[in-house]
């Protein structure tokens, strides 16, 4: 009988991957406006051609199906993104001046508590007589903190301050391409909010009264550790500007400061502890499906619904969605159906360098990362020379044990291979500490998390006594995980400067490494392409031709 992993199909894979090429394409050659229409014509005639050869037999009607269909969805994504973003060959080279606007504001990266200014984006809802064009624009703003009334998200101000434009040139791994791919094309610097003009929303200001009581719940017992404090709360809260430079230097350096991120590991652990406890409380089973869901949008919501959440959240949606109502589909299915609903929402994502990373290291978890796990689980026979009803509790423990240990040594293996060209493109580091780290400092976070969970749970029923117990087992497994990271990552060859050679190699090799992977799965693992080993060979290649080192 064949490995499910072997039965992965991803029918929504006809259109990511032409609608990410379209997408591609759109951000690295400019059209005029009214050349748009005929290109949005053409795809329209690609698709009505490719819906009149689906129904039609023959090997040749199979392939025009194909190429029309690719034609049609590329030419779609290319006039989206125009479309969506007018402004995304337009950059202005004005000089730096002082202006005053009117912000509603969309995000606040709020910075550290000495901190003399902290930062967001917004969106410019009026402006003065002299600018008009800002009108409807995203900008970003830096203010100083004690001359400034301090924002929440969804409320407008007054702001003034320096506004000047993105350099039209800047590095790929630069916060200002981040800028430029949330379409972002100008900064007021130096600002100061000088007053509310209106209040965020009820359900906003719900939000931000949840997420300080959350924030409380998770110091109690914790009052006199504020280096511990901060981590936790990093974890639970996404708050990584708590966290020191040196605390985020020895977690970068060990390539686990992902767990910091409020993503797919913190979204899949809250929601499994969810769905857990709610079917423990005998809920059925697709009521608590539900519930979870909108009890962690909720969570994220109030914890600032960042892109990486957003994504794992989808993600779960479909994953939830395909087992509890009994849909057809597997997880690169899910996947394949996230990432497009992703780029449909917000096509800049795919530019974005967590869009690349998340997706790229979650798909080749899927595609190599199961198959493999089964493969090496298919060898792991303790105790051969005593029959299964004889095991007793011991035999029990150690089958268990060991096969999660090599699972997780399959998991951390195939993460590593794929997040290497991520690390050196974007982190201009290269971390072979990385992949003994996070089989140890993952595991270790999930402990951390679902004890913060329970704590937050006890916090919101009233049970402080509970809640300070459970924030204490935290703790000790982050002092754990922080002596790990700071001792770890200053020992020989955890980590080692580089960067390609080439700016577009970064996606470039991604985009490389995880087509092999499909395409060794799509011809079978074992059956042909030399096992396991063509992604190890490809990277092995990568680094040799493409990286600069130290």
């Amino acid at each position: 009988m064949p490995s499910p992993a072997s039965l992965l199909r991803a029918p929504l894979l006809w259109l990511l991957v032409p609608f990410m090429s379209g997408l591609s394409a759109a951000k690295a050659w400019s059209l005029a406006s009214e050349k748009l229409v005929p290109v949005a014509g053409v795809a329209v005639i690609a698709s009505i051609a490719a819906g009149w050869l689906a129904g039609r037999s023959g090997r040749l009607n199979h392939l025009a199906w194909a190429a029309c269909l690719g034609a049609a969805v590329s030419l779609g994504g290319f006039t989206l993104l125009h479309f969506r973003e007018p402004g995304l060959h337009q950059w202005e080279t004005a000089a730096p001046s002082e202006i005053t606007v009117t912000l509603r504001v969309e995000r606040v990266y709020p910075g550290a508590s000495r901190s003399r200014s902290f930062s967001g984006i917004g969106t410019v809802v009026a402006t003065g007589r002299g600018s008009p064009e800002l009108a409807g624009r995203r900008l970003y703003f830096s203010a100083l903190r004690k001359v400034s009334v301090t924002p929440l998200q969804s409320g407008s101000y007054r702001v003034r301050g320096v506004i000047e434009s993105i350099p039209f040139r800047h590095a790929s791994d630069s916060f200002d391409d981040y800028l430029a791919n949330l379409g972002v094309r100008q900064k007021l610097s130096r600002a100061r909010i000088m007053e509310e003009l209106s209040p965020p929303g009820g359900f906003r200001r719900f939000c931000s009264r949840v997420e300080t009581r959350l924030g409380s719940i998770l110091s109690a017992g914790l009052e006199h550790h504020p280096e511990i404090q901060s981590l936790y709360r990093a974890m639970l809260l996404g708050e990584k500007a708590a966290l020191s430079p040196e605390q985020q230097n020895a977690f970068m350096r060990s390539g686990t400061f992902h767990i910091f991120s409020i993503s797919g590991l913190h979204v899949g652990v809250i929601a499994l502890a969810l769905h857990g406890a709610l079917c423990l409380l005998r809920v059925p089973r697709r009521i608590a499906a539900v519930a979870s869901l909108l009890l962690l949008a909720f969570y994220l919501e109030v914890t600032g619904m960042n892109s990486p959440a957003l994504r794992a959240f989808l993600m779960i949606c479909f994953v939830f969605g395909r087992r509890v109502f009994r849909l057809p589909g597997n997880a690169l299915a899910a996947l394949a159906c996230a990432a497009l609903v992703t780029l449909l929402l917000d096509p800049m994502q795919l530019f974005g360098t967590g869009f690349q990373m998340s997706y790229s290291v979650v798909a080749a978890l899927v595609v190599m990362g199961v198959p493999l796990t089964e493969r090496i689980l298919l060898h792991w026979h303790p105790f051969s020379w005593l029959p299964r009803p004889a095991w007793r509790r011991h035999h029990r423990w150690v089958n268990s044990i060991g096969r999660w240990v090599l699972g997780s040594c399959s998991a951390c293996w195939v993460a590593f291979i794929a997040s290497v060209p991520s690390g050196i493109g974007y982190f201009h580091l290269f971390s072979p500490g990385s992949l003994p780290a996070n089989l140890v400092i993952v595991p270790l976070a999930s402990l951390a998390i679902i004890s913060g969970f329970l704590s937050l749970l006890a916090g919101m029923v009233g049970i402080t006594s509970l809640s300070a117990l459970f924030n204490s087992s935290a703790a000790l497994i982050i002092l754990g995980m922080d002596w790990l990271a700071e001792n770890g990552s200053v020992l020989p060859g955890v980590s080692h400067p580089a960067n390609f050679t080439q700016p577009w190699m970064t996606p470039a090799a991604l985009a490389a490494l995880v087509a092999l992977m499909l395409a060794c799965l799509g011809g079978g693992w074992d059956r042909r392409y030399g096992g396991y080993w063509p992604p190890v060979a490809l990277l092995a290649l990568i680094l040799t031709l493409g990286v600069n080192f130290g």
